[in-house]
């Protein structure tokens, strides 16, 4: 399905539900371009969802068929709204219901008439006669040429964890802050991807705030990819990297319920990390609505990457670091 305004294009598979392609019409660099090479994965590639689950199932769900990230992206989806202007907006609906978790997600999406700027909300309904945990992951997959180990990756966030991914519970020591760190002695910047640790990691915001952000921008191909949305709707963020003969290949800005990558087991007995649960639960007939904000915007070759991102009312503004006027606005 696509979806288009006057200067930009989104391309959105109903097999899977991944957002494929989203780029300006004057500058045609697709920061999503990712797919998996892994063929015992399903179709994953662009923004994808992680949807009932984050990371693999337990032993018992996986006999039963229960699939990594679950269901969600080997189902197909059912187009509700062909996209249509209505406002100030293109808008187009679709659905999904998983089959063995019982869950069905209604998907609003509205790209901006004007603006390459989309607003997408989701409803998450429960349609079994009983509550349950689960969790929910917005999977933003970069690759190059965009990616390359200049592509600068900003963020508000206040602390995080390298992930060990091996069932642990001991997740919250040692501390990472972005944007430094210190690894084996020698002191990394997040940034930018030079290197492939940490693999995975995963980041809380500070309590008082009530946006998380992230951003990736590329001066050298005068493109920035940025995404805003409410901490209470996505209280996490979480990032993969992947190399191959030094060179990145994919990196994941994964935005979601959860910081723990690991089986529903382990992600009940662990509860909360750094005081923030890692899983959410949702009644029966339960209907939870959560949101974010997605843009492209053109900077120049000398771009420093972003300081803050501000959305008050209608007005969307993404301040540069260590610079006063070279600010980029959106209405929303």
């Amino acid at each position: 399905m696509k979806i288009e305004n006057d200067v930009s294009i989104l391309e959105i598979d109903l097999k899977g539900g991944a957002y494929s392609d989203f780029h300006l019409k004057d500058l045609p660099l697709n920061p999503i371009n990712w797919k998996t090479t892994n063929k015992e994965d399903p179709p994953y590639k662009g923004h994808f969802l992680c949807f009932d689950r984050w990371g693999p199932p337990s032993k018992g769900e996986q006999k039963n068929g229960f699939l990594h990230h679950g269901e969600v992206n080997t189902q197909k989806w059912d187009l509700i709204k062909e996209p249509i202007k209505l406002g100030g907006y293109i808008q187009s609906s679709m659905k999904c219901n998983l089959p063995m978790g019982k869950l069905q997600i209604i998907r609003d999406i509205n790209l901006s008439a004007e603006q390459p700027l989309i607003k997408v909300t989701e409803h998450i309904k429960n349609l079994n006669k009983y509550g349950r945990m689960y969790n929910i992951v917005q999977h933003v997959t970069l690759a190059p040429p965009f990616l390359d180990k200049t592509t600068l990756f900003d963020n508000n966030t206040e602390k995080g964890f390298e992930d060990k991914e091996n069932g642990s519970l001991n997740q919250e020591k040692p501390i990472l802050r972005w944007p430094e760190t210190t690894h084996k002695k020698q002191q990394i910047s997040l940034r930018q991807f030079q290197d492939e640790w940490p693999r995975v990691s995963s980041f809380v915001f500070q309590r008082n705030k009530k946006y998380g952000w992230v951003t990736a921008s590329n001066p050298s191909k005068n493109l920035l990819l940025g995404y805003i949305w409410e901490i209470q709707d996505y209280p996490w963020v979480n990032f993969w990297r992947s190399m191959q003969n030094n060179n990145p290949i994919a990196f994941g800005i994964e935005f979601g319920t959860t910081g723990l990558h690991e089986p529903f087991p382990i992600v009940a007995k662990k509860g909360k990390i750094f005081g923030r649960n890692i899983y959410d639960f949702i009644d029966a007939n339960e209907i939870v609505k959560k949101s974010f904000i997605c843009f492209l915007a053109k900077i120049p070759t000398d771009y420093k990457g972003v300081g803050d991102i501000y959305l008050n009312n209608s007005e969307l503004r993404i301040k540069e670091k260590n610079k006063i006027s070279r600010d980029i606005n959106y209405l929303i």
